[in-house]
């Protein structure tokens, strides 16, 4: 490739070398004046095509800095139009003089239609080279086979267009001179609907936010009538086909394809303006839910934590005011402990207690509660009376086990301000605070021990809540999974998310770690993933966006393996991606042996983006009765015995495949008693966790 990249640099040098020998000689005699031409198409053909490797290569636009190629463009097709209209009277006469044969060979002229040749070529394979990395901006499997029979149409066009009728030789070629007009036109169509089907790929606009999306709107709003005056005005007076009708037919197809692709990227555009703002909104949130834990991670002084969740909760749900209200560890009553843009007397005379109607809705409930029309006889009564401007109220309880310790309340002042994602969004981020608020209590009683064995055995349970309650029930398969942690908090973690009627999202991760930091991130990688997996059904194009975004804010030295998939209920097919996870055992009645599904994958937070993706591979097993998946952490696997001896993948294997034909619930307790009996009461290394699917 490095030596066909070379070649292609020299695409400039060929054209000038091409159209000096040939044009030298080109009113030499009528008999070679033809034969000259021919001779020159056939030359700049062969250049074309050593010239296409720069349109693969390009660099200028990727998903990290879209509008740097936006920009590129918008400047490059700008220059392009000014220039064409400056030389387009002189381009109109150089052809009129050539369609009537008066044309005389002055060096001025020579040199302008060659600098307008040079140009043109310049100017069409950097056009085709942003277009292409737009359009490949998160491809799938069929765009580059569609962007590839492009290129392939378009050689093929301009190519032919040098055939000895089009040069009128007098030589008669049968399979040549059967390429006649209509064929033309249907090569010409055919490449069209080609252009169309590319175009559509204009994924980049999702990485746009609002103020940029309408930047694009505004500047695409003067662009297009430009580029369609542009390839209006090239369809009649084309300045390159004098020098070469290769090139000429070639550049004006690129035009034509540019057309095409900014009317379908703007139209596109106008779509996404709608909820520009909805999508910022939903990065925003994301941003701020992974900023608390960032923030509270390494808090440990109340009166600054409560300050930090209030604050972000505001920002999280846009609210105009926000409180927190806390249960005081001594004597257990309610009290206001932060609050955001509420007047001092306001928070005076707030009264907040556990009796009270909306609490004790909340405490029965055990949900967030929304209300966009408050009113004196709903729930939130006692609130609406003691601020007369509340007319919108979201609130979430904060949950220790199955012990209520406080609320969190997000207003506005005006109905219908809140959605049911915020609700959703809340009661994550509230999930995540009530482990901050818990662990900063038990830091600050860390001098008494008992006090500290207790409360972090309750920061277990609120980390045991985390995880699903009970296996969602799904016909011709069962499931079941279990989580034992090594010490009284770990970063192992499985749940379960309802995508569709027949759709179940399935996931098992390994936090880098132990202990309380461990289980922080692990609560930021549950946020993460019930966040996106509302949003996207793809396992691959998920993981991506995890990645992306817990990059950002996981240390270093930290990161999580991973597994997600979607069982498709319907086929009863599961389809998975596994970053840097333990592989799937999998075991068929097709196959007396068990086999280790290890599609590759790195884990999360190691990278950045660009690697991480290309080495993501997403594969899929089918569900028949009695197929059975085995999802593990490497805690199962690393469990040792009293001489320091490993449980070991074989001996999973062996166990695993000798209890195969039982159920998912009797498989689980096989698995459990032959780690522990192989344990013999060693301490527990890594926590345990494994997920089993049975098809029945």
């Amino acid at each position: 490739m490095k030596s066909i990249s070379k070649f292609s640099l020299m695409l400039p040098m060929v054209l000038f070398i091409a159209a000096s020998v040939a044009d030298t000689h080109l009113y030499d005699e009528e008999a070679h004046r033809f034969a000259l031409s021919y001779i020159r198409e056939s030359f700049i053909f062969i250049a074309l095509l050593m010239s296409l490797p720069l349109v693969y290569k390009q660099k200028w636009t990727s998903d990290r800095n879209v509008l740097r190629g936006l920009r590129s463009l918008f400047f490059l097709i700008l220059f392009t139009y000014l220039l064409y209209l400056y030389s387009r009277n002189r381009l109109g006469e150089f052809i009129a003089n050539i369609q009537k044969s008066e044309i005389v060979q002055q060096t001025a002229n020579y040199i302008f239609i060659l600098s307008w040749a040079f140009f043109a070529s310049v100017y069409a394979l950097i056009i085709l080279g942003t277009l292409r990395n737009f359009i490949f901006i998160k491809r799938r499997k069929r765009t580059f086979s569609q962007f590839g029979w492009l290129m392939v149409l378009i050689i093929l066009y301009a190519g032919l267009r040098a055939t000895p009728i089009n040069l009128s030789l007098q030589v008669e070629i049968p399979f040549i001179s059967s390429v006649s007009g209509t064929t033309f036109q249907v090569l010409r169509f055919i490449t069209i609907n080609f252009m169309v089907i590319n175009s559509f790929r204009v994924s980049w606009i999702n990485f746009l936010n609002k103020k940029q999306k309408i930047l694009c709107f505004w500047c695409g709003l003067l662009l297009l009538p430009l580029q369609y005056h542009f390839a209006f005005m090239f369809s009649r007076v084309n300045p390159v086909l004098p020098y070469s009708l290769v090139l000429g037919s070639f550049i004006e197809l690129v035009v034509i394809f540019l057309t095409v692709y900014l009317s379908i990227a703007f139209l596109a555009l106008l779509a996404h303006l709608p909820t520009a703002r909805l999508y910022d909104r939903k990065m925003r949130q994301i941003s701020s839910l992974h900023h608390l834990t960032r923030e509270i991670s390494g808090e440990f002084e109340m009166e600054k934590l409560v300050v930090t969740i209030v604050n972000l909760a505001a920002e999280v749900t846009e609210a105009d005011f926000c409180w927190l209200e806390l249960a005081d560890s001594r004597d257990g009553s309610l009290e206001l402990v932060s609050a955001k843009n509420l007047l001092k007397s306001e928070r005076l005379s707030r009264l907040a207690s556990f009796d009270e109607s909306l609490s004790q809705w909340m405490i029965r409930q055990r949900t967030p509660y929304l209300d966009n029309q408050v009113t004196k006889t709903g729930p939130a009564k006692d609130l609406f009376l003691w601020k007369s401007d509340l007319f919108s109220l979201l609130a979430v309880p904060l949950l220790v086990s199955e012990n209520v310790i406080g609320f969190l309340y997000a207003g506005r002042k005006e109905e219908f301000g809140f959605e049911q994602d915020d609700a959703d969004m809340l009661q994550a981020f509230s999930q995540q605070a009530v482990i901050a608020v818990e662990n900063t209590r038990l830091v600050k009683e860390s001098l008494i021990k008992e006090r500290l064995e207790q409360e972090l055995k309750i920061a277990h349970e609120a980390q045991m809540k985390l995880l699903p309650k009970e296996m969602p029930k799904i016909s011709d398969i069962e499931l079941d999974a279990v989580c034992i942690t090594a010490n009284e908090v770990g970063g192992d973690y499985y749940d379960f998310f309802e995508l569709a009627v027949d759709r179940l999202g399935i996931v098992i991760g390994d936090v880098s770690g132990k202990g309380p930091s461990a289980a922080f991130y692990m609560a930021e990688v549950k946020g993460v993933m019930e966040a996106l997996a509302k949003e996207e059904h793809d396992p691959k194009k998920l993981l991506k966006s995890a990645n992306l975004t817990l990059y950002q804010n996981l240390d270093r030295g930290t990161f999580v393996s991973l597994i997600y998939g979607v069982m498709d209920i319907k086929q009863q097919v599961f389809s998975f991606c596994r970053a840097g996870h333990c592989p799937i055992l999998y075991c068929s009645t097709a196959d007396a042996n068990c086999q280790s599904l290890e599609p590759k994958g790195m884990g999360i937070g190691l990278d950045g983006g660009p690697a991480f993706d290309q080495l993501l591979e997403q594969t899929s097993v089918p569900i028949k009765k009695d197929c059975c998946l085995l999802l593990y952490t490497d805690g199962v696997i690393e469990a040792r015995n009293r001489q320091f001896e490993e449980f070991g993948e074989q001996r999973l294997v062996k166990a695993f495949r000798k209890v195969k034909n039982l159920s998912a619930r009797e498989i689980k307790k096989k698995l459990i008693y032959d780690i522990f009996t192989f344990i013999d009461g060693a301490n527990a290394t890594d926590d345990l966790t494994f997920i089993v699917i049975k098809g029945v």
